[in-house]
């Protein structure tokens, strides 16, 4: 069995290890490219939702490469696509001639532990080792980006932080052990802190919108570093760990009552929690929200006109960019320049001691 899994930015690098730590044959998925979505949309439903498309793409690479048995999450229910994604992707390859096996996941911590001891027939005790290395290991990769968001926009030699990350995740991906873990976190938090930087106060930007979109610089067309690169500090709440952690502590009830006067039910995937970030950031004094959001994705699509009522209601500047296969990374580029334009506006006029609107009525 030789198994695979979508790629998703720098977490891609935590679901190799998590393989080879319980001993599975892995054929990692290369970086997403433009021919990766090229391929992957050709044979994919023409309305479904831009991830669905990209993950397809993924999976032709792998299985040409050998993959035979695909690893995918789905959605516990609710409004998101997502819990159709595997059948739909199962049922468009072996239209293909793609015959491959799913093994899929429902999100819960006891159900991925329960299916991933049961393929790698894997010990209690040796599938409670890889689950606090991979804990341990994604902790390392959130902890990485927010330093690399603090440093991009005050970096004196522009890049920097970025060359020590794209060495850091190769290293990552020969670890075995978590004493060497440990010891790879030590050595990259000390070359990213010898990083000369100009002490400064810049514009902080927050990220919001669907998670797999925010958190994947291969189809956000690495939005973090272009804003970075342009002096602009970026802040995203949304990534693995905090999707996982909501579960464990059930903070989508909180997440409700902050949010009740401008929504008051679900609306699926990450909605509420891009109107909940938004109201976060305003409170916080930012200077701009962006949000990423998947074409046809249905869930941020209504809650984007909520997002326009808030950055009307407290003047903070508001992007929403809608990714599919048709964007180009040219037409990217100009709106997000346009954008720090406004932003670094914005950041000038406002004056130290303002206080913000505490938006959440606290």
């Amino acid at each position: 069995m030789k198994i695979t899994f979508p790629y998703w930015g720098n977490y891609t690098v935590v679901f190799e290890l998590l393989a080879k730590k319980l001993n599975l044959e892995v054929v990692p998925p290369e970086k997403t490219s433009a021919k990766t979505i090229e391929k992957g949309a050709k044979i994919a439903p023409e309305m479904y939702c831009f991830p669905l498309k990209v993950n397809l793409g993924n999976f032709l690479e792998t299985i040409e490469r050998g993959a035979d048995t695909i690893l995918m999450p789905t959605a516990l229910g609710g409004s998101c696509r997502l819990r159709y994604y595997p059948l739909v992707q199962e049922k468009v390859l072996k239209e293909n001639g793609k015959n491959v096996n799913f093994i899929i996941f429902d999100q819960s911590l006891v159900d991925i532990f329960s299916k991933l001891k049961k393929l790698s027939k894997a010990s209690f005790f040796k599938m409670i080792e890889a689950t606090i290395f991979t804990f341990k290991a994604l902790s390392i990769i959130e902890k990485l980006e927010r330093k690399a968001w603090y440093l991009r926009p005050r970096e004196i030699e522009k890049g920097d932080a970025d060359r020590v990350l794209l060495s850091t995740f190769k290293r990552m991906r020969e670890i075995k052990s978590f004493s060497e873990l440990l010891r790879f976190e030590r050595e990259v938090l000390k070359e990213l802190d010898q990083i000369r930087i100009e002490r400064k106060k810049v514009p902080k930007v927050g990220i919001v919108g669907e998670i797999y979109t925010v958190s994947d610089h291969a189809v956000n067309f690495e939005i973090e570093k272009k804003l970075g690169n342009l002096g602009v500090e970026v802040h995203r709440e949304m990534s693995l760990l905090y999707h996982l952690k909501k579960k464990i502590f059930f903070k989508d009830f909180f997440i409700q009552k902050k949010i009740k006067p401008y929504l008051e039910s679900t609306v699926g995937g990450h909605g509420r929690d891009a109107i909940y970030e938004m109201l976060k950031y305003v409170k916080e004094g930012f200077d701009g929200v962006i949000q990423l959001l998947p074409a046809y994705c249905m869930p941020e699509s209504t809650v984007r006109p909520i997002l326009e009522k808030i950055h009307q209601e407290t003047g903070i500047p508001f992007l929403s960019l809608s990714l599919d296969e048709q964007v180009g990374e040219a037409g990217i580029d100009t709106r997000i320049e346009a954008f720090v334009d406004v932003v670094e506006n914005y950041f000038k006029r406002r004056q130290p001691h303002k206080n913000h609107e505490n938006v959440f009525g606290n």
